[in-house]
């Protein structure tokens, strides 16, 4: 389990960090350089950085997608990216210190013949991607600041609680995880009522819109099942459900939900969870999200 999901000495699932790379990076558009986000159609983290690139119209940045060796859970290019065939491979030859695992998202900057990682965080990259420059001619969706405290509640206990249940190592550390998860969507839930606008900071979608919706949007296909995230159903939250549905129907936002990769990668790629690799029949997650507000 621990090449999946590392834990502390208590059993309770433990996300490694993020390499070390410059926090206060900004980018120069006034040089010509190329830029790459490196993501996988699967992950949720991966998932906020496209969902940014989507709303705030980022033709600018190349999205390049990776598939996970289900074997070895390592991330492999469809095709050579700068000579490169894994992203093992691309971390080993431009991040010269000691690194755990490659993981995704990452973005990558090539100027002339020479590629740096400049993130592997999802949440500093949405901060690097917001320095781009867009057409002000188009109808770009703007991001206003949220509270931070509020932030890192659902980056905690929602995004990274759902994986604080699946791979709990015992019946303690699942427990306390899963209190807390749905003590938290409570607290999300109300936080929408008095909300005074459509999203969840108000009139302007905030990061806390794009950090709550990939764990969501998976919720009835894969955590609820997968993860043991059972002690509600998600339809309780009936905010929730009616904010997600708003989402959703935002231009560009359901061209990123990949279900039938997140059925495949989720059921038969975490074996521990699922030693047979079966893949429940479910409906789509189209009919998921429509039926939810009702």
């Amino acid at each position: 389990m621990d090449g999946f999901a590392p834990s502390d000495k208590n059993g309770n699932y433990k996300r490694p960090k993020g390499l070390d790379f410059d926090k206060n990076y900004k980018i120069n558009l006034e040089i010509n350089d190329s830029f790459y986000l490196l993501i996988g159609s699967t992950c949720p983290w991966c998932h906020r950085t496209l969902l940014f690139t989507a709303l705030k119209k980022l033709s600018k940045i190349k999205i390049i997608y990776l598939k996970p060796n289900l074997n070895n859970g390592e991330w492999i290019f469809e095709n050579n990216f700068f000579g490169n065939k894994s992203l093992t491979q691309l971390y080993k030859r431009t991040y010269k210190k000691n690194f755990l695992r490659a993981t995704v998202p990452v973005l990558i900057k090539k100027r002339g013949e020479k590629v740096e990682l400049i993130s592997n965080e999802s949440g500093q990259i949405l901060e690097i991607l917001n320095e781009f420059i867009t057409n002000k001619k188009e109808n770009i969706i703007q991001f206003d600041e949220c509270d931070n405290v509020f932030l890192k509640k659902i980056n905690d206990d929602i995004n990274n609680g759902v994986y604080k249940c699946g791979f709990a190592r015992n019946q303690r550390s699942y427990v306390d995880a899963s209190n807390k998860l749905f003590e938290r969507l409570n607290e999300v839930n109300s936080f929408i009522k008095k909300s005074k606008g459509p999203w969840l900071c108000g009139e302007n979608l905030t990061y806390a819109d794009i950090y709550l919706f990939p764990t969501v949007v998976r919720w009835e296909l894969i955590y609820s099942k997968l993860f043991k995230c059972t002690e509600k159903e998600i339809s309780e939250y009936k905010n929730i459900i009616h904010w997600r549905e708003k989402f959703f129907n935002l231009q560009g936002v359901r061209e990123t939900c990949f279900e039938n990769d997140w059925l495949q990668e989720y059921y038969r790629g975490l074996f521990p969870l699922n030693p047979n690799q079966i893949v429940p029949l479910q409906p789509k997650l189209e009919e998921i999200i429509i039926r939810g507000k009702g």
